[in-house]
């Protein structure tokens, strides 16, 4: 199993691409640290992973606080002691409920504070405290979840696409400045609109083609374990990287 000594934690890992990054990596063997912002949630994903106690921690977290960041990985380290992969995965493309579909024109700030805040200034805040226990341990995967929309902005998705690209330049900077600690950061773009639960539910994408979230399983595990310890600073595309090296790119009808 490639995971077998590694500690992850999966942010915003109940459903969606997180709950399938944390089976992946909890089929390779890690130990797995599920967080989101509901407490219930987070410990009913622990119930469905079906891992051993020892092997599993659910926290309720919201990763625009910095306090809640701080404890979060305060409890990883007193339960594993230690953290080898971070994957930020927590962010959405608009609030739960809406609005959507915003032209910039249109955008009231709150939206886009809300999106900048998750996607972005959660990613760094997490980064940074993942940075504080990877460093003196001498190495690290940080993974940060980015977009199709991260690389060419889409209409009507401006604050995710601001947040996207954000993320991009961010996970550069942290590949420059820790690269001498043996700590990598790249980013992983499911390659296409995923057929998330969110997603599924706007009544103008049912009965559409999408990419399936275990789309993004395979280079998951492939940017968590030693197999990428030389690549840093980079953006893999799951779609482009799975027909590479000869992965089912799974699609299902919305």
């Amino acid at each position: 199993m490639k995971l077998e000594t590694k500690v992850a934690l999966v942010t915003g890992s109940v459903r969606g691409l997180g709950w399938e990054i944390v089976q992946a990596y909890a089929d390779e063997g890690a130990k797995i640290t599920i967080c989101d912002l509901v407490a219930a949630e987070a410990e009913q994903a622990v119930a469905r992973l079906r891992i051993a106690e020892n092997r599993v921690l659910g926290v309720k977290a919201d990763v625009t606080r910095e306090l809640d960041v701080t404890e979060l990985f305060e409890k990883i380290t007193r339960k594993f002691g230690k953290l080898d992969i971070v994957v930020n995965n927590a962010g959405f493309a608009w609030p739960r409920g809406g609005p959507v579909n915003l032209t910039l024109a249109e955008t009231p700030l709150e939206v886009w504070r809300k999106v900048l805040e998750t996607n972005l200034t959660g990613t760094f805040l997490c980064s940074r405290e993942a940075l504080k226990i990877m460093r003196p341990q001498g190495g690290g995967s940080i993974i940060n979840i980015s977009s199709p929309q991260g690389k060419r902005g889409k209409l009507l998705r401006g604050p995710y696409s601001a947040a996207k690209f954000g993320v991009e330049g961010l996970t550069q900077v942290l590949a420059l400045e820790n690269e001498d600690c043996r700590i990598r950061a790249n980013c992983l773009d499911p390659g296409g609109i995923v057929a998330t639960e969110a997603i599924r539910n706007i009544p103008g994408n049912r009965g559409i083609k999408m990419l399936s979230p275990e789309v993004i399983r395979a280079c998951a595990v492939f940017l968590a374990s030693d197999d990428s310890c030389q690549i840093t600073g980079a953006s893999l595309v799951a779609t482009e990287w799975n027909k590479a090296h000869g992965v089912n790119v799974p699609f299902i009808v919305a």
